[in-house]
């Protein structure tokens, strides 16, 4: 089981209190195998009201969740096409209007809730706690990243 960096865990502090104003979810889709297409979410980005970011991603085996503050979509696409071509692409949504998002635009984060093994903060999950709703990011190895609602 791996565990979230320090400075993983400052950026996921940084973000309580602030105010969600946008989420951009991004898919990655593989199409190496034109009968078997495979579409999964790579990065979820949350936008807050003071325009800082915090986006949640994958790590490279698809075995836990990393926190980045650098993400460059036009690099990442760049960077896939000159590799793919057109096989794998990364397509970024505005997900705010979506049922899973709506109630929580315009809310401000209360905390994030991590599972601990010792000292550590495992890096499996997260809950993004809004006070009256919560969402859970999790992982899995085949699916990217999983967003649910989470009910305590």
């Amino acid at each position: 089981m791996s565990h979230f960096t320090d400075h993983q865990l400052r950026l996921l502090t940084s973000a309580e209190g602030k105010t969600l104003k946008k989420v951009i979810i991004y898919f990655w889709v593989n199409r190496l195998n034109p009968n078997a297409q495979i579409d999964l979410i790579d990065n979820v980005e949350l936008v807050f009201s003071d325009d800082s970011t915090l986006v949640i991603t994958c790590n490279e085996e698809s075995t836990g969740i990393e926190v980045i503050d650098d993400f460059n979509f036009e690099e990442e696409k760049a960077a896939l096409k000159a590799e793919f071509g057109d096989k794998i692409r990364i397509i970024p949504i505005d997900a705010s209007t979506t049922k899973m998002w709506t109630d929580v635009i315009g809310e401000s984060i209360e905390a994030i809730e991590l599972s601990r093994e010792d000292e550590q903060f495992l890096n499996d999950a997260l809950i993004l706690n809004f006070g009256t709703e919560k969402r859970s990011v999790g992982i899995s190895p085949n699916d990217g990243l999983i967003i649910d609602y989470w009910e305590d």
